[in-house]
């Protein structure tokens, strides 16, 4: 899908208003996401400078300059060696002709610890602020191309569970599973999944999070499956929970609780969008499950944003304050995220991606009522 080289212009216009704002010199880009969403283009360890007036600086391996150039339309800042790098981004700080310039780094789980260390170490006379407050407002809400390849994304991640679905019986383990999978939805069309693919089966179902491991699957497992396919840089999440031969009723029961909290929660973001915050989502949550018996079972982190990011804006399971964070039109969301986690019963999730538009659109639309299979 091609996006006019102006949607990105304006991107930067956006951010570097807010950092006016908020007075900030400078926006230092490590991360694919980020570079990804102000320039379009992809780069293995993406390095941009953005001031908060005039235009971004990519900063490249000096044998990729011509390809980045041509693809973003910005002047680039080469380096063949580390120090190199270092001195284009010292040389690019000195010409802000700041003192003490306040440069915004990227804190998120994405961005190696080591990386905003060396970057304090190289400029000691730098004030590094999180970046945070002026990224997250842009990217939590999405424009029309950012929807359309969700959108697509979505599509992946329904195509992914049927596959998963039709390969999901006794005998087969949580590695050739998620091997099989990944294969059918790459091949598909995604570049790749977000995220390791969960295959929780048995007791691990009650995990909070997963990956698939050597375990065989058995006929009388629950099997909590989560899938996360990409497209276009832009990410899909979607999890489904089973049992392989016949459920039990408690397993019925927890499973049915699960769907209908996920569908009060849809009902709450579609009837009170602009007005409800996560929290009050959060707070709904614990007052139903209580009223089923499944209170204290549960961790909260009901809801989170998605885009180029899997986890982003609001993020409440990383940033606290994301709870205070109200669901506005424009949004794109996973609802469903944490497991009901009840031993000797069965781990239980129901995900999907939605699109927070004048109504709330679900951009991911497998079988709910799926539950026994294999």
């Amino acid at each position: 899908m091609h996006i006019p080289r102006n949607v990105y212009r304006k991107r930067v216009r956006k951010v570097q208003n807010l950092m006016q704002e908020s007075e900030i010199d400078a926006l230092l880009v490590l991360s694919l996401e980020n570079y990804r969403y102000f320039t379009g283009d992809v780069r293995k360890q993406p390095r941009m400078l953005i001031p908060s007036e005039g235009d971004p600086a990519p900063i490249v391996f000096e044998s990729e300059r011509e390809e980045v150039e041509r693809k973003t339309g910005l002047e680039a800042k080469t380096y063949r060696s580390l120090p190199q790098m270092l001195s284009s981004v010292i040389g690019f700080l000195n010409e802000l002709e700041k003192d003490e310039p306040v440069v915004a780094v990227e804190m998120e789980f994405s961005t190696p610890a080591f990386l905003i260390e060396r970057f304090r170490m190289a400029n000691p006379h730098v004030e590094v602020v999180d970046a945070k407050q002026i990224v997250g407002p842009l990217r939590k809400i999405k424009d029309r191309y950012e929807i359309e390849l969700m959108r697509k994304a979505g599509k992946l991640a329904d195509f992914a569970m049927e596959v998963a679905v039709d390969r999901l019986k006794p005998g087969i383990t949580e590695m050739e599973l998620a091997l099989e999978v990944e294969y059918s939805v790459r091949k598909k069309g995604a570049e790749r999944l977000s995220f390791p693919m969960f295959v929780n089966s048995g007791e691990r179902s009650l995990w909070l999070h997963g990956l698939a491991t050597d375990r065989t699957i058995k006929d009388g497992d629950v099997v909590l499956i989560d899938i996360g396919p990409v497209y276009g840089g832009y990410c899909s999440d979607i999890a489904r929970t089973f049992v392989v031969g016949n459920a039990t009723e408690e397993q019925k029961k927890a499973r049915k609780a699960y769907l209908e909290m996920q569908e009060r929660a849809l009902t709450l973001i579609d009837e009170k969008k602009n007005e409800i915050t996560v929290l009050e989502i959060e707070r709904e949550n614990d007052e139903f499950l209580k009223g089923c018996g499944y209170g204290g079972l549960y961790v909260r982190g009901f809801v989170h944003g998605i885009g180029l990011g899997f986890e982003e804006t609001p993020f409440p399971t990383i940033f606290p304050e994301d709870l205070r964070e109200t669901i506005l039109e424009g949004m794109t969301l996973a609802v469903g995220h944490p497991v009901l986690s009840i031993r000797d019963v069965g781990g239980f999730r129901l995900e999907d991606t939605c699109y927070v538009g004048r109504r709330v659109e679900n951009l991911t639309n497998f079988d709910k009522d799926l539950f026994e299979v294999g």
